[in-house]
């Protein structure tokens, strides 16, 4: 992360300082450990772009914490490492173990990138793996949520639902 804090101006405009730290999502965007931080006047393609790559560093940082755990656990001589990441992450014991429980069942070529994290902790019970694959693919080419992956899973045909169209630029979800 680039170093960066914010400060409020006397007028009430809240501006960057040197010495906290802050991703650039993109141009005019900028993400802070509380929030982000928007130029005024951003086109709507920066919005998108905004949200986009908001989303994918979301969806990552559970790969990358999962990732991390694998390798200090992996580490035998490190100890306590739990306790450090506890400590760290300020997340549950729940939250790790499953992010590094889902990091083991899908090695890096394994993983989709056109579904979450989410997605692959729903379909991580699969236990074939070609199986497994072929669920997240379809679930990426048909758009479905994490909880439709769920209802594959255990049996159930996945519901549709019905898709909203952004009338902007276009962009569809359900």
């Amino acid at each position: 992360m680039t170093e960066l804090s914010l400060a409020t101006d006397p007028t009430g405009v809240v501006a960057p300082r040197p010495d906290a730290q802050a991703l650039r999502l993109t141009q005019g965007i900028l993400m802070t450990p509380t929030g982000a931080v928007i130029d005024e006047d951003i086109t709507i393609d920066e919005f998108c772009d905004g949200l986009k790559n908001c989303q994918a560093l979301a969806n990552s940082s559970m790969w990358t914490l999962g990732d991390l755990l694998v390798y200090g656990d992996s580490r035998g001589e490190w100890g306590e490492m739990y306790t450090q990441a506890l400590d760290l992450t300020q997340k549950s014991y729940s939250t790790l173990t499953q992010a590094m429980h889902i990091s083991k069942q899908y090695p890096m070529e394994e993983r989709n990138a056109d579904v979450s994290w989410s997605h692959h902790r729903e379909a991580a019970s699969i236990k074939n793996r070609d199986e497994r694959q072929a669920v997240l693919k379809q679930a990426a080419g048909e758009g479905w949520t994490r909880e439709q992956v769920r209802e594959h899973v255990k049996g159930a045909v996945p519901q549709t639902h019905n898709v909203t169209t952004c009338p902007q630029c276009g962009h569809e979800w359900s």
